[in-house]
């Protein structure tokens, strides 16, 4: 299965290193494009490579790594927006303006957007937002924190539960199916939301 596919790829790399390789995707995702980080943190944790298999622990680790990924990525394209182009004037005009009429749009229109976008994603690489909109950076990055937390620890419970209800195989496909329709929920009520703000 696609979570043995995983560990094989990893095992003899170690812990470490899949934990690395998770943190870049988490930060990538963040940072630059959408990479499906809700995928690859179902899949690393069902690959578990610690030599006692012991979940809890593997499951700590992957949410721990989920979050920093999280804090990095999004911190990473603050400052890059920040202090490269809203500092130095050198945003693009027509950009900007879409950007802030795009945030008044929405129902939420300051940094708790962060919070809806864990159940809705309606606002795309949040870090870029976070300093055309001149949001405060410790509150959003508190409010990407406790989303972090809330929406991993959420996701690895719910993918542990399968592997104690079902037998390996079967819990990895369960898990799988799982986690895709979880995020095919959430795009669908991201795209109900727009949808209703558009008709207003």
């Amino acid at each position: 299965m696609i979570g043995d596919f995983v560990y094989d790829l990893f095992y003899g790399l170690g812990p470490a290193v899949a934990l690395l390789a998770l943190f870049i995707i988490f930060v990538i995702d963040a940072a630059i494009f959408p990479a499906l980080p809700e995928v690859f943190a179902v899949l690393f944790f069902m690959a578990n490579p610690l030599p006692d298999g012991s979940a809890l622990v593997w499951g700590l680790a992957i949410l721990c790594i989920a979050i920093l990924g999280e804090l990095v990525g999004n911190t990473l394209l603050y400052l890059i927006v920040r202090n490269l182009l809203v500092k130095k004037k050198r945003m693009p005009r027509f950009l900007e303006k879409v950007m802030k009429r795009y945030m008044n749009f929405l129902i939420v229109k300051d940094e708790k957007v962060i919070l809806v976008n864990r159940v809705a994603p309606v606002v795309p690489m949040v870090g870029a937002f976070m300093a055309v909109c001149e949001w405060s950076y410790p509150r959003s990055i508190s409010y990407i924190f406790l989303g972090s937390l809330a929406k991993y620890s959420f996701l690895l419970l719910l993918v542990g539960s399968f592997g104690v209800l079902y037998e390996k195989e079967t819990a990895q496909i369960v898990a799988l199916v799982a986690v895709l329709a979880i995020i095919m929920v959430s795009g669908l009520l991201s795209l109900i939301y727009r949808r209703r703000m558009t008709n207003q």
